[in-house]
């Protein structure tokens, strides 16, 4: 069994626990087919339904069409793996609501979807939900670090979220790859300046920071060369309500690892990431059809007074 065999195996038998006759629908797109076709072999061991939708190009910019999202009310089983993220769509939110169980790996990397079969799911739910309960009690977060990041951030009455790669319920959603403890801020509250280490337009190549001004909950400024402006134009094509600070998430897989791609550095160990766009998915108003995140690595973090990261190490019990 190849190293991707054994990530889809993980995906299917333990992420999942996929059960024999289930309704298994895979949603991919041409960029991503090789991977989905490595799922689909190992679904289709555990379940005769299981299915292949390839979306055509134009997705990325006219969204899903109403054919897909009655497909997917129709489904027990969910996997999203595409270039452009499914996750914060209302169609996967409707699909959840009728009973169905969702992961969605968006732009996932052969290295980041073979590192899902080593990961501690049985750790990495704990930290996620005991940090989870500490946000959903939380008044305030303060986060910074030495890049210059520096923001308060009020979550008094929000719910927190654990993101832990386990689906086995109805309705549950997840992120493969999993790990993370998030919380949607208090609209209009959030201020400070956010100096991005990968996400939000940033490419591992480019040679300045983006670096954003936050007032009032909103992205007020954004600037750092060639990635701020590839960002500005991204918001600009949904209007001002992209802008809105939608989720403060600190991550929790000890596996994960730096890639330079926000989906596998916002769950790696010690990270931070600040979404902007929709928070519906986190009990939120917003319901722009964008969600990014920007990661910043090393951070430190205190909620309520009480240290929770200092410079990437976690340092509660």
């Amino acid at each position: 069994m190849t190293k991707l065999d054994k990530a889809a195996h993980t995906v299917i038998h333990q992420c999942l626990q996929v059960k024999k006759d289930e309704k298994l629908l895979i949603i991919t797109d041409e960029v991503l087919l090789d991977l989905a076709s490595i799922l689909f072999k190992s679904a289709h061991n555990k379940t005769k339904f299981a299915h292949v939708l390839q979306l055509p190009p134009q997705y990325v910019y006219d969204g899903l069409d109403d054919s897909v999202g009655s497909m997917m009310r129709n489904m027990d089983i969910i996997i999203a793996i595409t270039s452009s993220s499914l996750s914060h769509t209302d169609a996967r939110r409707r699909a959840c609501k009728t009973g169905a169980r969702v992961v969605s790996m968006p732009n996932i990397t052969r290295d980041t979807f073979e590192r899902i079969a080593k990961t501690d799911f049985q750790s990495l739910t704990h930290l996620s939900r005991k940090l989870r309960d500490i946000l959903t009690m939380a008044k305030e977060i303060r986060a910074w670090s030495a890049n210059g990041t520096k923001l308060v951030i009020p979550i008094a009455k929000r719910r927190g979220y654990s993101d832990t790669g386990l689906v086995h319920e109805r309705g549950k959603f997840s992120n493969l790859p999993a790990g993370e403890a998030c919380v949607s801020p208090e609209e209009g509250k959030t201020e400070g300046i956010l100096v991005v280490d990968s996400g939000l337009g940033v490419h591992p190549e480019d040679k300045e920071k983006l670096v954003m001004t936050i007032k009032k909950g909103k992205a007020t400024r954004i600037c750092g060369g060639i990635a701020a402006q590839r960002f500005t134009r991204q918001l600009a094509r949904f209007g001002p309500e992209s802008r809105l600070v939608a989720e403060f998430g600190i991550g929790t897989n000890s596996v994960a690892k730096i890639s330079g791609y926000s989906l596998e550095d916002e769950k790696v160990l010690g990270t931070i990431h600040i979404g902007l766009g929709n928070n519906v998915s986190f009990g939120g108003i917003n319901r722009v059809p964008i969600h990014v995140d920007g990661v910043v690595y090393d951070a430190s973090v205190v909620i309520d007074g009480k240290k929770i990261l200092d410079n990437g190490k976690l340092v509660f019990e």
